[in-house]
């Protein structure tokens, strides 16, 4: 008797699974020719559940994806002076404890008149004010004048701006204010917390009419130094010098800074950003 030779024993199977292949290959070509083709990748995905995951988990990688982008990280407190006041939104109060803070990161651009030296010069603004409290303050601006700012918008030392305001009902010509009356200047808080000089009544108002000195050539944040005058002829000197100079030989003079026709320099919290001057 012959030796039979050996066969693996799932060779007989091969013909089956190849029967059955073609014959769900005729199914398919008969049937997917009479249906639409909605129809057919419904049927397609009957017989092959598993295409369906597909889709749907890279939908949903594609949320969970769009939800990482979308976060954000929470703004920063303003730390104190000396300090940068960090990730601070245009026009938003964000109250951090005891403290509240108009922040800014961009505004409006365009030019201001400021006095430098005995010229005119155009201030470019790019940037809302900086004010936050600490100070205390009753504006809605969180802007106090007569006490030193405790915020500052950036570390290290500013510069100073001195806004020269007409007080007292004088009303020097137009062309000699930077800022006329029932105007809010560029990039400038609308209402200021003058109680300090005038009492509880002027917790929350409107910001005076008034022209700026700058005594540095610098670019970036300034803050802010007030001085009243109270004279048409002492404002008027002021006007045709265009310097700080001439504010402090006002100011030392016994009979206008001691007459109180003009003002001592009253700190404040406020901070202008001038990107740069032109002549």
């Amino acid at each position: 008797m012959g030796k039979r030779e050996s066969r693996s024993p799932n060779l007989h199977r091969i013909p089956i699974a190849l029967q059955r292949l073609r014959h769900e290959h005729l199914l398919r070509s008969h049937v997917f020719e009479s249906r639409s083709p909605l129809h057919v990748r419904e049927m397609e995905n009957q017989m092959n559940p598993h295409r369906r995951s597909v889709p749907v988990l890279v939908c949903l990688g594609a949320v969970l994806f769009a939800a990482g982008c979308m976060e954000s990280s929470a703004p920063v407190k303003p730390t104190t002076v000396g300090a940068v006041a960090e990730s601070a939104q245009v026009g938003q109060h964000r109250p951090v404890g005891s403290m509240a803070a108009h922040g800014v990161a961009s505004g409006e651009h365009g030019y201001i008149d400021g006095w430098f030296n005995g010229d005119t010069v155009q201030l470019h603004y790019t940037k809302m004010f900086f004010c936050v409290e600490p100070p205390e303050s009753g504006a809605d601006t969180h802007c106090e004048v007569g006490a030193d700012a405790e915020v500052a918008p950036r570390p290290g030392p500013i510069p100073t701006i001195y806004a020269v305001a007409a007080v007292g009902g004088i009303q020097p010509d137009v062309s000699t204010l930077a800022c006329p009356a029932g105007s809010v200047c560029l990039n400038h808080p609308a209402m200021i917390d003058v109680s300090r000089l005038r009492g509880p009544a002027f917790a929350n108002a409107p910001g005076l009419p008034h022209s700026h000195i700058v005594a540095e050539h610098h670019a970036g944040w300034f803050n802010t130094v007030n001085i009243r005058v109270s004279n048409l002829d002492v404002w008027n000197q002021i006007a045709s010098a265009k310097s700080l100079a001439k504010v402090r030989e006002l100011q030392a003079d016994p009979e206008v800074g001691g007459r109180g026709l003009i003002s001592q320099d009253t700190p404040t919290n406020i901070f202008f950003f001038i990107a740069s001057w032109k002549h």
